[in-house]
């Protein structure tokens, strides 16, 4: 009878220790407006029987359920509210061993640590991953102030998380800003980021350079302002040079009303 007992518990010990979950990756960017994928992987059986199958994802810090599925299907009355209406499973990989969670509008709420715990007929095993949030900072939005002796120059955009933000010299020296990141109040939980440099007149030949280490965004915008009135921003759209353009433009109107006057 010893004996027997032994060798049931040898083949299932055996038969557990052939099941394993696994995540193929242990550190999940989400990127703002994107659907977010958090894979885990299980050991498919030969025969997959998804009424046994059991799926649970759970935040690790507060064992929230992310998601839940048994008895063949989601069981979204054990999930926490946080996520109503923003999970799924893909239901006909089941069969092939993948437990892969889909999280649809992610926010910074959502970064933390999640565990994937799945039990078959085969056995139960669990695996844990990191999630964490970023979002591409918008083109900057360049502004100038000018008085009689300073040039006041300010960068705005919209990002997360909190990045690195410089403004270097003409030489390349760093140069002292002032720079201020304040929440957005809406559930994207984005910062908006305004910076700002001071430097004094005539001429300023300076460089802002914002870089968003989680996404690996980097934003290098020159900007150079004279005392002819001449700015230069180089950014996405190209160069700006806006008081010269007025300037051509006054002309224009001023030859053109002149002529008219003279024909008649």
């Amino acid at each position: 009878m010893l004996s027997f007992v032994y060798l049931v518990f040898i083949v299932f010990t055996r038969s557990a220790a052939l099941f394993k979950v696994t995540v193929p990756t242990e550190h999940v960017v989400a990127v703002h407006g994107i659907p977010t994928v958090l894979g885990c992987v299980f050991t498919r059986s030969t025969e997959p029987d998804i009424e046994s199958l059991v799926v649970t994802w759970q935040r690790t810090e507060d064992s929230r359920v992310v998601h839940s599925f048994y008895y063949g299907r989601d069981q979204l009355e054990r999930q926490s509210s946080d996520y109503h209406n923003r999970t799924g499973l893909f239901a006909s990989e089941l069969a092939n061993g993948n437990a892969s969670l889909m999280i649809r509008m992610v926010s910074p709420e959502d970064v933390g640590k999640y565990l994937c715990t799945v039990s078959s007929a085969k056995g139960t095993d669990k695996a844990q991953l990191q999630l964490d949030y970023g979002a591409f900072y918008s083109e900057p939005r360049l502004s100038i102030a000018v008085n009689n002796t300073s040039v006041t120059l300010q960068y705005e955009t919209e990002g997360f998380p909190e990045p690195e933000v410089r403004w270097l010299g003409e030489m390349g020296q760093n140069l002292s800003h002032r720079t201020e990141l304040t929440p957005l109040m809406n559930r994207s939980g984005l910062f908006s980021l305004r910076s700002r440099f001071e430097g004094p007149a005539p001429q300023l030949n300076v460089t802002f350079i914002l870089t968003n280490h989680l996404l690996k965004q980097v934003l290098k915008r020159p900007v150079y302002y004279d005392n002819g009135g001449d700015i230069a921003h180089n950014g996405s759209n190209g160069i700006i040079i806006t008081l010269s353009l007025v300037c051509v433009a006054l002309s224009l109107i001023i030859l053109f009303v002149c002529y008219h006057r003279k024909k008649h």
